[in-house]
């Protein structure tokens, strides 16, 4: 009698267990430099920008992480350790434990450079932009988009450009060519979580 009880407690703890793990998403893997070896200590942050979540892990001295409590959909997974470069990536997460191992490789940063606003006094750069947004308003996006990739022209660093440039393009309907202007950003800065959503949002199947 003991143990026919005992038996039907571990079932439905199983069960149970079974029943919470099917609702929500498990995603595991791996950092590793260029070399392959492991990066121990790097933060993983997992950012899923339709429902406003956000969820962090850190490495392993394996560079192993794990991150459960994922819901169903499109997340941006961000990771940053000393002396790398930030990068992130995108990816559709799926409920439960079948979800593909995310292996990200980091590289090695780069020596500081100049600021990116260095050579374009800061009025001038919001008089562009006033007049870019002003176009934007009136519904003259050609116009807006135009003014727009000629400050960038002056100003490559102004990360904030690239993500109006795509919007506005996305506003007119060229998906295509608001694509390219997220993925010119990301080229330029890898960890941008808003560029890299827009990209995975963009060429989600259907």
């Amino acid at each position: 009698m003991r143990s026919a009880l005992l038996l039907s407690v571990l079932i439905v703890a199983g069960t149970a267990d079974t029943r919470a793990q099917s609702t929500v998403g498990r995603v595991a893997g791996t950092i590793r430099d260029e070399a392959g070896k492991p990066v121990p200590g790097a933060t993983i942050t997992a950012t899923n920008p339709e429902q406003a979540l956000t969820l962090t892990a850190t490495s392993d001295a394996k560079g192993r992480f794990g991150l459960l409590g994922l819901r169903r959909g499109i997340w941006v997974f961000a990771v940053a350790a000393p002396g790398y470069q930030k990068t992130s990536q995108a990816g559709e997460v799926q409920l439960g434990n079948q979800n593909p191992a995310l292996n990200i490789k980091l590289v090695k940063s780069p020596a500081p450079q100049p600021g990116p606003l260095a050579n374009l006094p800061a009025a001038d750069i919001q008089t562009k932009i006033d007049a870019a947004e002003a176009a934007a308003a009136s519904g003259d996006f050609a116009t807006a988009i135009t003014t727009y990739r000629e400050l960038l022209s002056l100003v490559p660093g102004l990360t904030t450009g690239y993500l109006r440039v795509g919007a506005l393009l996305e506003q007119k309907g060229d998906t295509a060519a608001a694509l390219e202007a997220y993925r010119e950003l990301v080229r330029l800065e890898p960890d941008n979580t808003r560029a890299t959503a827009a990209i995975a949002r963009l060429t989600r199947t259907p």
